[in-house]
């Protein structure tokens, strides 16, 4: 993709993302791809390139020659999201606990005083932001690359997850507290305790108890 391709598919990217993201497009919606060229008084070329983004990014389908079209996440999608940050978050305790530092875990504390006041003035939007960016943080905590990276391309699928599937949070306020008790964890390096705390955020979140065997993410790590 040439830089000015780049260029010129930037702000219809962002322009797609907005939609999805303030529900102006909902799963199943098919993405106007010539109303939005026209829009942005720019070719096609571009508005599929940002919808390819979008793509790669988890948000929307493309059926080549046909249409594309916000996703629909199943409930098995969802728990194989769920599953995989389960395995990755739990990681991110254990290499936390080594390389964290105290001022780490107090940005931890940070982000979940922001997030619960989120809850409490109802901005449903900086929540689901902050929400993503505590699990964020405690993979940059971590120290390993890959494991971020991962993290990083899940965020606007979890967003979009928290969004549109707002009955996977089944107590907003326990949901956002977990928050504090992980933080307060690490910040006493009880390992064991931040991965119990951590493994019944997502499952709860993800409703991942009725799927798989009682104690099966304790027994894999």
């Amino acid at each position: 993709m040439s830089k000015t391709s780049v260029g010129l598919s930037e702000p219809a990217y962002k322009h797609l993302l907005h939609l999805i993201m303030t529900k102006q497009l909902m799963p199943g919606d098919r993405i106007p791809e010539v109303k939005i060229a026209q829009e942005f008084n720019i070719s096609r070329t571009p508005v599929r390139d940002a919808m390819r983004q979008l793509c790669n990014e988890g948000l929307i389908d493309i059926f080549p020659n046909r249409f594309a079209q916000v996703r629909i996440y199943t409930d098995d999608m969802i728990a194989e999201i769920g599953t995989l940050r389960v395995a990755l978050d739990s990681m991110a305790i254990k290499l936390a606990c080594l390389y964290g530092s105290r001022a780490d875990f107090l940005k931890l504390v940070d982000i979940a005083e922001q997030c619960a006041g989120a809850l409490e003035h109802e901005d449903s939007a900086l929540r689901r932001q902050l929400d993503c960016d505590f699990h964020l943080e405690l993979a940059r905590i971590a120290g390993n690359e890959l494991l971020s990276k991962f993290q990083k391309e899940l965020y606007l699928r979890v967003q979009f997850i928290m969004l549109h599937h707002p009955d996977t949070v089944v107590d907003d306020l326990q949901h956002t507290r977990q928050h504090y008790e992980i933080a307060e964890a690490l910040m006493n390096h009880d390992e064991k305790k931040a991965t119990d705390l951590i493994v019944t955020h997502l499952t709860s979140f993800y409703n991942l108890k009725t799927r798989y065997p009682e104690n099966f993410f304790a027994l894999s790590l």
